[in-house]
C-alpha cells in the first residue's frame, strides 16, 4: 500500500475517531463552543460592522477624496479621512436622531399617564355591566394588614432588597462588561477598515502556502463575489430604507398623522431588517397613534400596507436591481436561518451569504450541464 493512500486511511480514521468524541460530550463542546462566541464576540461583530461601514468609506475614497491621488502625502491621508467622515457621519446621526426619539418616547408616556384617570373610569364602568365592582376590590386590598401579615410583608420586602442589591451588583458588571465590549469592537473596526489590505495579503500568502493554488484561487473568486454582494446588498437596502421612510414622512404629514417624523424615522431604520423589519416599525407606529388618535391607527395601517405595495413592487426592484440575484423564497429562508443563528444581524447577513452560495451552485450546475452535452455531442 503506497503512502498516499495510507496517509488517506488515517485522515479519514481520525475525523471519525473526533466525530465520536465529540457526539459523546456534544454538551461540553456546546458550552465550549457558546463561551468562545462570547470571548470572540467582539472581534465577530467588529468584522460585520466592517464590512458595512467599507461601503461608504469607499465611496468617500474613490469618489470625494479622489483628487488627493495626486500626491504621496495625499494618498496615504485618504484613509483616514474616509474613516473620520463615516464615524463622524454615524455620530451626527445619533445626536440629531436620538434625542429627538427619547423627547417623543417620553411625551407618549406621559400622554398615556395622562389618559389613565379617563382609561380607568370607562374600565369600572364596563366593569359594573359585568357585576364587578373595581372600586370594592382595591378598598380590600387596602385593609390595613394584621400583625402576622405585617411581619410576612417585612420580611418579604427584606428578601426584595436583597434580590435588589445583588441584582444592582449584577447590572453594574453588565454595565461594565458592556463598556468594554463595547471599547474593543470600535477599536477592532477601526483597525479592520485601516489594515484590510494588509489582511487580505496575509489571508493569500497563508492560503497559497498550505492550500493548492487551484483551490485557493476559487477561494478568492468566492471571498470577492461575497464582497461585492455584500456591498451591493447595503447599498441598495440603506438607500431603500430611505426612500420608504421619505415616503412615511411625506404621506403622515399630508393626513394630518401625529408622530410622523418619529414613526417615519424608525421606520427608515427597522426596514433595514429584511422582510420583517417594517412591520416592526407598522406595530410600533400603530401603537403610538393609537394612545393619541385611535380614530387614525386604523388609518396608518391602510396607509402601511398601501406603501408597503408601492416599495415592495415599484421601488424595491429598481433600487436593488439584480444586486442580490436571489428567489423570495430563498430570501425567506435566509431571512429565517439568520434569525435563528444570530439574531438580526443573522437576518442581515444571511441574505447576502445565501445569494452567494445560490449563484455558486447555480454556476456549478451550468458547467455541470454544459460537460455533460459535451460529453453527449463527442459521443454522436
Amino acid at each position: 500500500m503506497d503512502r498516499k493512500k495510507m496517509r488517506d486511511i488515517l485522515l479519514v480514521g481520525a475525523i471519525l475517531i473526533a466525530l465520536f468524541a465529540v457526539s459523546q460530550h456534544l454538551g461540553w463542546f456546546g458550552d465550549l463552543f457558546v463561551k468562545l462566541l462570547g470571548i470572540l464576540r467582539p472581534f465577530l461583530v467588529a468584522g460585520c460592522l466592517a464590512l458595512f461601514l467599507n461601503v461608504p468609506m469607499r465611496f468617500f475614497e474613490n469618489r470625494v477624496f479622489c483628487f488627493l491621488d495626486r500626491s504621496k502625502f495625499g494618498k496615504k491621508a485618504k484613509r483616514p479621512l474616509a474613516v473620520l467622515c463615516v464615524f463622524a457621519i454615524l455620530l451626527l446621526i445619533v445626536c440629531l436622531v436620538l434625542p429627538y426619539m427619547v423627547k417623543e418616547i417620553v411625551a407618549t408616556i406621559e400622554s398615556i399617564v395622562d389618559l389613565l384617570p379617563d382609561a380607568y373610569a370607562k374600565l369600572n364602568e364596563w366593569l359594573l355591566t359585568k357585576d364587578i365592582n373595581l372600586g370594592e376590590y382595591i378598598t380590600a386590598a387596602l385593609v390595613p394588614p394584621t400583625e402576622d401579615q405585617l411581619n410576612q410583608q417585612l420580611e418579604q420586602i427584606f428578601k426584595f432588597a436583597l434580590n435588589g442589591v445583588a441584582f444592582s451588583t449584577g447590572v453594574i458588571g453588565t454595565v461594565y462588561q458592556s463598556l468594554l465590549d463595547m471599547f474593543f469592537t470600535i477599536m477592532f473596526t477601526v483597525f479592520f477598515l485601516f489594515s484590510k489590505e494588509k489582511l487580505a495579503k496575509q489571508f493569500k500568502r497563508l492560503g497559497y502556502a498550505y492550500l493548492p493554488a487551484d483551490k485557493m484561487d476559487w477561494l478568492i473568486k468566492v471571498c470577492r463575489r461575497s464582497q461585492q454582494t455584500f456591498a451591493s446588498f447595503m447599498t441598495g437596502q440603506c438607500l431603500e430604507a430611505s426612500i420608504l421612510g421619505v415616503m412615511f414622512f411625506l404621506t403622515m404629514t399630508l393626513f394630518g398623522m401625529p408622530y410622523e417624523l418619529l414613526i417615519s424615522v424608525f421606520i427608515a431604520i427597522m426596514a433595514l431588517i429584511p422582510v420583517l423589519g417594517a412591520w416592526i416599525g407598522c406595530i410600533a407606529g400603530a401603537f403610538l397613534i393609537l394612545v393619541a388618535n385611535p380614530a387614525q391607527a386604523l388609518g396608518f395601517i391602510i396607509l402601511f400596507l398601501v406603501l408597503q405595495q408601492i416599495e415592495g413592487n415599484l421601488i424595491y426592484p429598481h433600487v436593488m436591481g439584480n444586486a442580490i440575484g436571489l428567489p423570495s423564497i430563498w430570501v425567506l429562508f435566509a431571512v429565517v436561518v439568520g434569525e435563528g443563528l444570530l439574531g438580526i444581524a443573522g437576518m442581515i447577513l444571511f441574505i447576502p451569504l445565501t445569494s452567494v452560495v445560490y449563484s455558486l451552485t447555480r454556476d456549478s450546475v451550468n458547467r455541470i450541464e454544459q460537460e455533460k452535452k459535451a460529453v453527449k455531442r463527442a459521443g454522436n
